[in-house]
């Protein structure tokens, strides 16, 4: 089914994705127990700095900006983040967007920005032939061979923009650790850069994991590490608890028609649906092959551990994520708005 023009969404039946919207409790299986790409760029001259990478725990990390973000880029998180992609599409219901565009209206012009692996990018340029997708990301991290209409940058997106043409789409996903002010360097941006009508959609995490039954309890070790994260990350002024607020910001920036539509993804099999159970053991998989990734720097860097320090608290953290006593979930945000048009603003 597509978004036709002139459609309210706001009465739109989501199929698989109706059991993981935030109104709906998860029922937990009863019968658990206690055990549980890239790019060639023409106009783009990328010098051995900006391509190198550096390396630290065994891992590497962006050397464009170095420092500005803190998780790698090596083999290991292409991977991960290429999962995190298809975990996503599964709990959007195979889709790459929520924002009103379809083969009958299609957007023409397209900025992914903090684009990874650059694989969202790709499937959107496979699905609009006609339009322009332009990818930015600090890492040199996307595939060589992309469809003609795709093209990737290495770029600050908290610097300055500047491109020659103005966009109908742009895109966010799961960009939490990398802005120090989410609604000034990317929402107020976006609409500067928007054509009128034109849309900005943000499909974000949140860091800190949920429960509706009160299994997961004052000193859980998912739990522990999350709000620990989110503390560490401020401390080096990096939103990680923003999903929630992107709203607001939308709204206060000038954007209309904003929507937004939430989702629950188990944190592991506890669920008693078979769909849900088999997201969750998605997302558990995911997360225990991000963990080391997600904690290493920014561990070291604000609380001055060290990596066999680090890696001897995270069993603990591992260990809890096959507890499927305990009922927890993250949620997935996805919000999207419109600039308004001429007409609207001259009426404003």
């Amino acid at each position: 089914m597509s978004f036709m023009s002139g459609r309210s969404l706001d009465n739109y039946e989501f199929t698989f994705e109706k059991y993981l919207t935030d109104s709906n409790r998860i029922e937990a299986d009863s019968n658990e127990g206690l055990s549980s790409h890239h790019g060639r760029m023409d106009t783009l001259s990328i010098t051995e700095s900006i391509a190198a990478s550096e390396e630290r725990f065994g891992r590497t990390y962006h050397s464009y900006r170095s420092g500005s973000y803190n998780y790698p880029n090596d083999p290991t998180e292409i991977e991960r983040l290429d999962d995190q992609h298809e975990i996503m599409k599964l709990v959007m219901d195979g889709r790459n967007y929520l924002a009103p565009f379809s083969k009958e209206k299609p957007p023409k012009n397209i900025l992914d920005i903090a684009t990874g692996t650059g694989t969202w990018a790709i499937e959107m340029g496979d699905e609009f032939p006609e339009a322009k997708i332009v990818g930015t990301d600090l890492s040199p991290i996307q595939p060589q061979y992309v469809p003609l209409n795709v093209r990737f940058f290495i770029e600050d997106s908290t610097e300055e923009w500047d491109y020659p043409e103005r966009f109908d789409y742009i895109h966010t996903r799961v960009t939490l650790g990398c802005w120090s002010d989410m609604k000034t360097q990317i929402i107020q941006k976006a609409y500067d850069n928007l054509e009128p009508g034109g849309w900005l959609e943000c499909q974000e995490l949140e860091c800190l994991p949920g429960c509706d039954d009160g299994t997961m309890t004052e000193g859980h070790a998912w739990l522990d590490w999350a709000i620990k994260l989110c503390e560490a990350s401020e401390v080096i002024n990096r939103q990680l608890n923003m999903a929630n607020q992107i709203k607001g910001w939308m709204e206060e920036v000038g954007f209309v028609d904003v929507q937004e539509m939430v989702f629950k993804i188990p944190t592991n099999g506890w669920p008693k649906d078979r769909r849900l159970k088999y997201l969750g053991l998605l997302w558990q998989r995911n997360v225990m092959t991000g963990l080391s990734g997600f904690t290493l720097d920014l561990f070291n860097r604000v609380l001055g551990k060290t990596m066999e320090e680090i890696e001897v608290d995270l069993i603990n953290v591992r260990k809890s994520l096959f507890n499927r006593q305990v009922h927890s979930y993250q949620r997935v945000i996805c919000v999207w708005g419109r600039k308004p048009d001429d007409s609207e603003m001259r009426v404003a």
